[in-house]
């Protein structure tokens, strides 16, 4: 089979453009009893948690579990090399980070269940610009400084340039969204599907969240819908919230 130089078609090329491809939420009617999963939004952009009530939540109908920090038999943290991606934090660093998940018999349930947490928060002053980051000394490491050698060559230049560039950097958006549906398997461990484009790290992550050693995580991606490198790392707190929650639960749970 000669393919060099020929146009050879995409391998799920047939797939994508009849609508017939799977992603990881079309696979929820594989998993009897499924759960969903439902997050707990900070309403602060900067605010300590002081403390969070869960029995509204569980005294709605149709929940099954809520999962806060005291579910976590390994590491709370989704960080892959700065573990600083706390799955329930204790101080929330943006406008609607999840403090708690609710899981629920449908999405709906959940919805429910979340909205009837408690949370008790004491705001802080947020920082909101990189000007006030530098006034407050707030980095995520230390500055940069670069030093100058001699510059009276810019004086004389021809022609010189002077302003100020600023960029609000996004986030790409992607085709498919973030997902994962997570349970245990027969050997104990947990296996998952994953919108994720790195299979290794999230099962590294979802071992470490679990305090399980990594050969008891099995981590598949079917497909993914336009990532364009934006889940590389970003796919892993959804994904050990999932396993988080068949853990817990021993069912299939379901976040998107």
């Amino acid at each position: 089979m000669k393919i060099a130089g020929q146009p050879v078609p995409h391998e799920s090329a047939r797939e994508h453009a009849t609508g017939e491809a799977l992603y990881t939420d079309d696979l929820l009617e594989r998993f009897p009893r499924l759960l969903h999963a439902w997050p707990v939004l900070a309403p602060h952009a900067h605010a300590l948690v002081k403390a969070v009530d869960i029995s509204g939540a569980l005294a709605e109908p149709g929940v099954a579990a809520v999962l806060n920090g005291d579910d976590v038999p390994g590491e709370a943290d989704s960080g892959c090399n700065r573990r600083d991606e706390p799955l329930f934090p204790t101080e929330v660093l943006y406008h609607s980070e999840p403090v708690a998940w609710v899981l629920g018999e449908t999405l709906e349930a959940a919805r429910r269940g979340a909205a009837r947490v408690r949370v008790d928060y004491e705001p802080l002053a947020a920082i909101l610009t990189i000007d006030d980051a530098i006034l407050a000394g707030s980095f995520h490491s230390a500055p940069l400084r670069i030093a100058r050698g001699d510059a009276s060559v810019i004086a004389s230049s021809a022609l010189a340039l002077e302003g100020e560039l600023r960029m609000g950097g996004q986030e790409h958006f992607y085709l498919e969204t973030q997902c994962a549906i997570a349970w245990r398997d027969e050997t104990g461990g947990v296996a998952a599907h994953s919108s994720t484009q790195h299979p290794a790290e999230g099962q590294e992550i979802v071992a470490r969240v679990l305090g399980i050693p990594r050969n008891k995580v099995t981590i598949e991606c079917l497909r993914m819908g336009g990532a364009f490198g934006g889940k590389e790392v970003q796919a892993n707190p959804w994904l050990a919230v999932a396993a988080l929650g068949a853990w817990k639960t021993r069912r299939p749970v379901r976040v998107r």
